[in-house]
């Protein structure tokens, strides 16, 4: 989605159209392509479209004609542009011509001048479950908090767990708390790709309830359900961190952990909304 989200505001700024490459996802079957469940303004780039710009899939000798053509040009300007750090760079925001964006862009300084924009996009196209509805008027009706405990990878792979880390019980506790000092009556409503694992450890005295009907191949339904709370208790998640930011609650809390990622350098303020509170 912060992928999007970028490419959506510079195709914007130049008047072109958006086109993505979601081959990566072809070679993941547990990482399969989703946006298309959402109302999104973008095209599939074709494999010749792709091989124009992205060195990788160009042929040996176009790539060193390329690599010449480009000798001397800001990396920002050049046909394939990679992420150089995890902080926001504003130099990314002044491509005027054709590029391949490869990385993450995990900053909302990319794209919050077309916040409305985005907020169109990612509406969910596929229909409310019965369920879900169910669920989804429980949220309306009620002082919703989200609660989003990620795990999966972040446990389970070594690497992936050595970058991210998992946010502590402890995080959760004293997120908890603070918004039992700000909220009143809340209900907390709790998100998890490991749900036996946050009914087992996610616990409080207030009404809480488990959301727990939605398979991973369904992801987007719990995001919808997400962003219909008020007020959010996120993990170091890009998931959770769209589900708070798509929230229309003017007066959300939106509580973070403040070690987004282990062992890296990172500016907290390209990574978390202003009014987001870190704990």
């Amino acid at each position: 989605m912060f992928q999007y989200a970028i490419g959506r505001k510079i195709a914007l700024a130049n008047g072109a159209p958006l086109k993505l490459d979601i081959m990566w996802h072809i070679n993941k079957p547990d990482r399969p392509y989703s946006l298309h469940h959402f109302a999104i303004n973008a095209e599939m780039a074709t494999e010749d479209e792709i091989a124009k710009l992205s060195k990788a899939k160009m042929p040996l000798y176009k790539r060193v004609i390329n690599s010449v053509k480009e000798v001397g040009k800001p990396y920002y300007l050049r046909s394939e542009i990679h992420e150089k750090c995890v902080d926001f760079d504003p130099n990314i925001l002044h491509i005027s011509d054709g590029a391949y964006l490869n990385g993450y862009w995990q900053s909302e300084k990319y794209f919050k001048d077309i916040e409305e924009v985005l907020r169109s996009d990612f509406k969910v196209i596929e229909p409310l479950s019965t369920i879900n509805m169910k669920c989804a008027q429980q949220i309306i009706t009620s002082n919703a908090i989200a609660i989003h405990v990620r795990r999966g990878d972040y446990v389970s792979n070594p690497a992936t767990h050595q970058v991210h880390g998992t946010c502590s019980l402890d995080y959760y506790q004293e997120a908890m708390d603070l918004i039992l000092s700000k909220v009143q009556e809340p209900h907390f409503f709790v998100f998890s790709d490991d749900p036996k694992w946050a009914l087992e450890n996610i616990r409080t005295d207030s009404p809480i309830t488990y959301v727990c009907n939605n398979p991973p191949e369904r992801n987007y339904d719990d995001l919808r359900l997400m962003s219909l709370c008020k007020h959010f208790i996120i993990a170091n998640s890009s998931f959770s961190w769209w589900g708070a930011w798509l929230s229309e609650n003017d007066d959300k809390i939106v509580v973070a952990p403040a070690q987004w990622f282990q062992g890296i350098e990172y500016n907290d303020a390209d990574r978390l909304p202003e009014s987001w509170i870190q704990v």
